[in-house]
This record gives structure tokens, sequence and C-alpha cells, in this order.
């Protein structure tokens, strides 16, 4: 098939928007091949739009002539299957973001946008395996959120974990989580330590953790006690029950004051 002829045409390919194997629409296709004494290699290259939410995307599929899965088929005879390289940009989700972020534009109101820039950089060294700078990007989230929290910026780490407990804004557990995060990514800041896939999800569920109770948790609440409010409002009283008599306002109440003789 021509280059030409794939466009238009569907293929399966790994929507990271969609989160799963989608149906996407080839809007561009190109194939670059090469050669030498031993083998033979090639890299087909195609733009993509996903059929479901319409994410756009490239996608790379890579292989070479030497390099093949084999296997039988069902009358026992020998197949073989080329092993491909398949890459995509942006890159396949290696951690799902939560809700609350994804969503955080109209369903919760983030007080920073600092945090969701950083929380963006940080999903994507996860993407792409940078584990390193993962792990200072966890403790850096956690400062920006800190701060955002009152915290003062000058203070050590130790120090602000501290502050934080004694205005109860996280507990001595979450003091002990928090500390971990702290120190594994001072570690991989200035000792070289790298973080295995595992050790990162740990730290991102506990970051993850204090951001929804420290933030979105609260947003949530402030939401529901409004539309609760309003709704109370709508709501007629039952009957032989009087409405409740208004407060007067300070001006009125001084008004009612017994003026002095003096």
């Amino acid at each position: 098939m021509i280059a030409e002829s794939m466009v238009g045409t569907t293929i399966k390919a790994h929507c990271s928007n969609c989160s799963g194997e989608r149906n996407c629409e080839i809007r561009g296709h190109h194939k670059v091949r090469g050669s030498d004494d031993y083998a033979e290699w090639w890299t087909t290259w195609y733009l993509l739009v996903c059929c479901g939410c319409e994410h756009v995307f490239a996608q790379s599929v890579s292989g070479n002539s030497e390099s093949y899965d084999y296997d039988c088929d069902e009358q026992g005879r020998e197949t073989r299957t080329p092993v491909e390289a398949i890459t995509t940009w942006p890159a396949k989700f290696k951690r799902n973001r939560p809700d609350w972020f994804v969503d955080h534009r109209t369903v919760v109101d983030i007080p920073s946008f600092g945090i969701y820039r950083s929380l963006s950089e940080l999903y994507g060294a996860l993407d792409n395996d940078l584990n390193t700078l993962a792990a200072i990007g966890v403790r850096t989230t956690f400062d920006i959120a800190s701060e955002q929290l009152g915290v003062a910026s000058g203070l050590s780490f130790e120090k602000k974990l501290q502050a934080m407990v004694d205005c109860k804004l996280i507990t001595e557990s979450q003091s002990d989580h928090l500390g971990v995060l702290i120190d594994a990514g001072s570690a991989s800041a200035h000792r070289g330590w790298q973080p295995s896939v595992d050790d990162l999800d740990t730290l991102m569920d506990v970051l993850e953790e204090f951001l929804h109770d420290s933030f979105v948790a609260p947003a949530k609440k402030k939401v529901a006690d409004a539309k609760v409010a309003k709704m109370k409002a709508k709501v007629p009283p039952r009957p032989g029950r009087k409405a409740p008599a208004k407060k007067l306002s300070q001006p009125a109440v001084v008004a009612l004051l017994p003026m002095s003789k003096d």
C-alpha cells in the first residue's frame, strides 16, 4: 500500500487521552527504510486522530529484518512476527491522572496554576521514564503546595512539616509520609538516586493524597455547601411554621438604643 492511500483509513493505536487501544484515523503517513549487508530496517510514522475523543498524536513503528517472534499455527507450522518498537508522542500515560487533576478548571478551584504546571511536568517526566527528575518534581510540587497553604518559603523542609502539623494542616502520620517523599526528592537532587517505577508510584500516592486532602476535598465541600444553601432557600417552610425573623443590621440596632441625656 503506498503512503498516500493510507491517509483517511484507520488503525488500532493507544490513545493516551482515552487510556486505551482505539480506532484512530490516519491523517499523515511516512515510511523510512534502510539496509546494509546484514539487515534491513524501517520506521513508519503516523499522524493520528482518535476516533473516540479526537485526541491528535504521532506514532512511530520501527522494526528490522533480524528481529522476530516465532510461534506455531494450528497446523504446527512455524510462524514469525516482526518485533516492532512503538513510540507515541505525547507519550503514553505511565500513571493515570486523578479526576480532580483532569477536571480542575471546572470541578476544583486549585488556588495556584503553579501547582497545576508543576504536576503537568511531573506527569510528563513519569511518562517519559525520567525517574530522577520525577522524584525531584514530587518534592518541588509539595514545596509549591506548602507555600499555597501559608507555610513560609524560607523554612527548611523539616520545619515546614512541623509548622503544618502545628497548624493542623496535616496529621503526624501524613508528616511522616511526606518526610519520606522529601528525603527521596533530595536524594535524587543531591545524591544521584534513581527511584524505580514502584518507588515513584509510592511517592505519587503520598503526593496525590496530600493534594486531595489539602485542596480538592475542601474545594468540593465549599461547592457542596453552596448548593445545599441555595436549595434550602428554595424549600418552602412547613405549614404553621413562621419564617425566621430577619436579623436587624448593626445600624438599625444602634438606632434603637436609648440616647444619652448628656
